[in-house]
């Protein structure tokens, strides 16, 4: 794993998070670009858990989107060990990297929205 393709994955991720929702295929995305574009599927799945461990770190929450009208995204309440847990189950139990978009979304506890709010 490249350190600089991570670390420049791991920013665009951040930034992303930090101007909209993002969902799991951008993540997806940027684990197999860290891989090498020819890592297993467990390479990917690792790979995918370190960035979201770093993206906590960072000040990004996991959650699901919200059913109720005008809140968009619902964190979970749990610690980040809990969170990755949860993720990494998530990722083993679907067959399709697709699904995964059911696993949870992303969104930064500090946001830059591009309209300056």
């Amino acid at each position: 794993m490249n350190d600089e393709k991570y670390q420049e994955e791991l920013d665009y991720l951040v930034q992303y998070a930090r101007t909209s929702l993002l969902h799991f295929i951008p993540l997806r995305d940027a684990a197999e670009n860290v891989t090498g574009g020819d890592g297993s599927e467990a390479d990917i799945q690792a790979a995918t858990v370190r960035l979201v461990g770093d993206m906590i770190d960072q000040g990004v929450a996991v959650g699901d989107l919200s059913p109720r009208e005008g809140e968009e995204f619902l964190p979970w309440n749990v610690s980040k060990g809990e969170a990755l847990a949860r993720i990494a189950e998530g990722m083993r139990t679907r067959e399709d990297p697709l699904d995964f978009m059911d696993i949870c979304w992303f969104l930064a506890e500090e946001r830059s929205d591009l309209d300056g709010s």
